[in-house]
């Protein structure tokens, strides 16, 4: 009898500490686990309206005097290829931790750079500030908000102009920043694009710029003022760039309408 006791003891135990790893209930899972909980929701429209006042907070603004290191234009250009590559390194590093897309192309053309001194900048070669440049192309405002805090503790920003916050006569919206790098000491320029305001920009909008220039430059060679016809094809042509830009930036302002 007392060999069974044990025995039936045993196989109690056994039962009892066993069931909860071999016979343990399966966790049970709701459609609710898998969904977006509400306050995942508010808090990620928290974060947008942080973002856009964030934007329209920004300032446009210039340092004074801004100028290149080197007055003479080989020195200059020089410096400004290796300028070049630094900025390529800095706008890849920020774009790779703002989940945005740099565009870095190569350094201004001699050629294009010394007709601009000459024509606009009155011969002054270290005004010119834009033989190295890049832009960063951002899907939504929060992306385009990181990747200028990014820039902002990386190198010195010596002139900011936020034209999200006033934008051109044609609507056309982007930050346009000058910034002093800090290997090469040279300016370059930077801007920072909506992807769907620069697609309208690089496309449509073009093609418009382009008809505007055609028909301005038809006069001129006529050496005749622009007609009534002409005018009203322009005016036209201006109201449809500017509706195009206008709904390109509307949808930053409904992110709910491109989730979907």
């Amino acid at each position: 009898m007392h060999m069974k006791s044990v025995l039936r003891t045993f196989f109690v135990l056994l039962i009892v500490f066993g069931r909860t790893s071999i016979a343990a209930p399966l966790p049970q899972y709701s459609d609710s686990d898998y969904e977006v909980s509400p306050y995942q929701t508010q808090e990620g429209k928290k974060s947008f309206q942080r973002s856009l006042s964030g934007l329209y907070n920004v300032n446009s603004w210039t340092e004074q005097n801004i100028t290149q290191p080197y007055s003479n234009f080989s020195q200059l250009y020089h410096a400004a290829t290796h300028a070049q590559q630094e900025l390529d390194t800095l706008a890849r590093e920020i774009a790779l931790h703002s989940n945005t897309q740099a565009l870095v192309p190569a350094v201004k053309s001699e050629e294009r750079a010394k007709e601009k001194i000459k024509t606009e900048l009155q011969g002054e070669t270290h005004r010119i500030t834009d033989l190295a440049r890049c832009s960063l192309v951002a899907s939504d405002i929060p992306s385009l908000m990181q990747s200028l805090e990014l820039l902002n503790k990386e190198v010195s920003v010596v002139a900011v102009k936020n034209r999200f916050k006033s934008p051109t006569a044609s609507g056309y919206r982007d930050f346009k920043l000058l910034i002093r790098l800090p290997k090469s000491q040279v300016i370059a320029e930077v801007q920072l694009h909506l992807e769907a305001i620069s697609t309208v920009k690089n496309g449509a909008e073009h093609k418009i710029y382009e008809e505007i220039q055609r028909i301005e430059r038809a006069s001129m060679t006529e050496e005749r003022n622009i007609s009534e016809f002409e005018l009203a094809q322009i005016a036209r042509l201006r109201a449809e760039s500017l509706n195009l830009y206008q709904t390109a930036w509307q949808q930053y302002l409904q992110p709910e309408a491109m989730a979907v």
